[in-house]
């Protein structure tokens, strides 16, 4: 059975050990089938760097994050869904985080995030290797990469047939579903899977 966490973040900056994810949501899929979706918002932890546009993205302001929970109630509401779709006993029982970029900047938030909230359990989650959609889609356009202006999802979705909705760029739910859509593409062209056409899941969990 193939789990993956189609995932996407926003983050007060750049470093995770000393920046703070306050908006973090995904897919969660199964055999290419979605099963739940979800996002989380929460206030950076105290003392978390907050570089100057950062919010201004997605046009939040420090008073309005100081409304949402806190990082650790944050962090229990993402165990709960981790622990309805992973039995973190069995170690045969994992899944893999995909997403744009993921490799270099939500692996290494979520895994900082763990260790914040002192949970060692990370592993027994997760597996090492991600698929990271910016990789992989880059392997399979190596040729046009040195045309392309630049390599941002919705370019990358572009070269694989797959719709990037651009309303809301930082719609963390809405840039997991392009991911999973992308996978699904490069999975069928290069003869890995044939992922089944997946519904939208009314399965949906908010904590704002």
């Amino acid at each position: 059975m193939n789990k993956i966490l189609f995932i996407d973040s926003v983050t007060t900056g750049m470093s995770p050990e000393r920046c703070a994810i306050y908006r973090i949501g995904g897919i969660f899929a199964v055999d290419g089938v979605e099963v739940k979706r979800f996002e989380i918002r929460m206030r950076h932890f105290p003392g978390a760097d907050i570089a100057g546009r950062s919010l201004d993205i997605c046009e939040e302001s420090r008073a309005t994050l100081a409304r949402y929970p806190s990082q650790e109630e944050g962090f229990r509401d993402f165990i709960a869904l981790l622990d309805e779709q992973v039995d973190r006993s069995n170690p045969r029982d994992k899944m893999y985080i995909s997403g744009f970029n993921s490799s270099r900047f939500e692996y290494t938030f979520i895994m900082e995030w763990f260790h914040r909230c002192d949970n060692r359990h990370f592993r027994d989650y997760f597996y090492v290797q991600t698929y990271d959609l910016m990789t992989l889609t880059c392997l399979y356009a190596m040729e046009k990469r040195p045309f392309l202006p630049d390599f941002k999802l919705e370019t990358a979705a572009r070269i694989l047939g797959v719709s990037c909705p651009v309303e809301d760029r930082y719609d963390c739910i809405s840039n997991a579903r392009t991911c999973m859509d992308m996978f699904r593409v490069l999975a069928l062209r290069w003869g890995v899977a044939e992922l089944p056409s997946s519904p939208v899941t009314d399965n949906v969990f908010k904590n704002f």
